[in-house]
């Protein structure tokens, strides 16, 4: 059974949702986005979830999509994919990982259609300690999007602490676990203090000699370990070496868990290959990384997989080292893709890496160049604008030109100044304002974007 995914006028799709008395599940992504194609692949396609088919509405919004920026504003999603369950009355009950295995997603995505209650009304409750929360409230707490957020449960509350305190009254041990690993990530990306970091690095190695609970948490552990390690040791110390050697162990064990699709095997692999540069050293790993890579690309799969596998196997490659063998994989996708854009851009990425800054501006033009659809092309244009500014500064012919270009696309843009598309607009304009360039049309296009960087 196929999803029938509702095209049209999101206002449609929540009135039949609330006369049918229905949740209604969003789906905010992108064509050219690997976790996307990731989730079409493992969960979308999923027997599973087809058989779930008859108990929810579903709401595809493409982020290319006309007004699809304003409608993104209006539900307040950005990053792609985000995944969004509401309740029949349009209230929204969670937001879901997209990194969850297939079987870990559909348990969450089936509790959720049935909740009682939004995850907003169990973190209010869980800080008031107004009630008791149900295990099935801290397990979708504990499973909730924080990455998408959005301040849409936080609002104003510091993301870190308010984590922390919903650790320290959590009484089901498996959310208690995961929300410890969130709390962590949050000060990390916070780069806030106040963490026992010697106690922690213990609590992690301990959980990481665990492989059942690795496997229960393996998108945080295999998307979160580079910056986790980084933020909770000092470099080449030996509680670094420690830790990174427990998570490489950790990863390995993912890597040939048959259970895993492909591509999250890979990104083990890849973690695991981060894990030595931060001091887990393993002689050889280029030689497996290689072979692995290469057993991994003679699988048959479907286009989507395949794009999320393509990309993870660059990413493997290039952290590896490995520049020949990663640009070489890319070049060959690039007349076979349905979105050789993206991997134009991760071609320049490599050539930053060989120090070859004329071969990343042109791969960053052919990417803008190549780039279909509306917020697409915005945002490889503000690459490509951060290319030619970081070095190419002196390309004042080449600036202008892309600067003329850029001028006339914006006429016909009705959304320029709504999430992503506002996002892409202050990033050119910071970079506009950095340069030391003159040129009328580069000045234009920085007036044009100025009011994206306004307060």
């Amino acid at each position: 059974m196929n999803i029938d995914w509702h095209p049209g006028d999101p206002d449609a799709a929540f009135a039949r949702a609330a006369a049918a008395g229905l949740p209604l599940f969003l789906y905010w992504g992108a064509s050219w986005c690997p976790p996307c194609n990731r989730i079409r692949a493992t969960v979308f396609e999923h027997a599973a979830f087809c058989a779930l088919a008859p108990s929810f509405m579903a709401l595809q919004i493409d982020g290319d999509a006309p007004g699809a920026q304003q409608l993104a504003e209006r539900f307040h999603v950005r990053s792609y994919p985000t995944l969004v369950v509401f309740n029949p009355a349009g209230a929204e009950i969670t937001r879901l990982p997209c990194e969850l295995d297939a079987a870990r997603f559909l348990d969450m995505f089936a509790l959720a259609l049935t909740a009682r209650r939004t995850v907003a009304e169990s973190l209010s409750a869980a800080r008031s300690r107004e009630r008791q929360l149900s295990n099935d409230e801290w397990r979708l707490l504990s499973f909730y999007s924080w990455d998408t957020d959005e301040r849409q449960v936080l609002k104003s509350l510091d993301m870190a602490a308010t984590l922390a305190s919903m650790t320290r009254v959590c009484v089901l041990p498996e959310a208690r676990l995961r929300l410890q690993w969130h709390t962590l990530y949050a000060a990390a990306m916070s780069g806030k203090g106040g963490i026992d970091q010697r106690a922690a690095v213990k609590r992690l190695e301990e959980t990481l000699a665990d492989a059942h609970v690795v496997r229960a948490h393996m998108d945080i552990v295999t998307h979160h370990g580079q910056d986790l390690v980084r933020f909770l040791t000092t470099p080449q110390s030996p509680a670094r070496i420690r830790l990174a050697q427990a998570w490489a162990r950790a990863m390995a064990l993912l890597e040939a868990d048959a259970s895993l699709n492909l591509a999250d095997q890979l990104t083990a692999l890849r973690t695991r290959v981060r894990m030595s540069r931060l001091g887990a050293a393993e002689p050889g790993l280029q030689a497996q990384a290689r072979q692995r890579v290469a057993q991994v690309l003679s699988v048959e799969m479907g286009a989507a997989l395949r794009h999320q596998v393509i990309n993870t196997a660059a990413g493997v490659l290039a952290d590896a080292a490995l520049l020949d063998d990663a640009q070489q994989l890319l070049l060959a996708q690039l007349e076979t893709s349905h979105a050789p854009f993206y991997f134009m851009h991760s071609l320049a990425e490599i050539a930053k890496k060989r120090g070859d800054p004329g071969a990343a501006i042109d791969w960053y033009e052919r990417a803008w160049d190549s780039a279909a659809g509306s917020a697409t092309r915005l945002q490889w244009g503000a690459a490509y604008r951060q290319g030619m500014v970081d070095f190419a500064p002196h390309g004042i012919e080449r600036i202008e030109h892309f600067a003329g270009r850029m001028l006339a696309e914006l006429e016909n843009l009705d959304a320029a100044f709504f999430q992503r598309n506002r996002t892409q607009m202050a990033r050119m304009g910071a970079r506009l304002a950095q340069w030391r360039g003159a040129g009328p049309r580069a000045a234009a296009l920085r007036q044009a974007t100025k009011a994206a960087s306004a307060p």
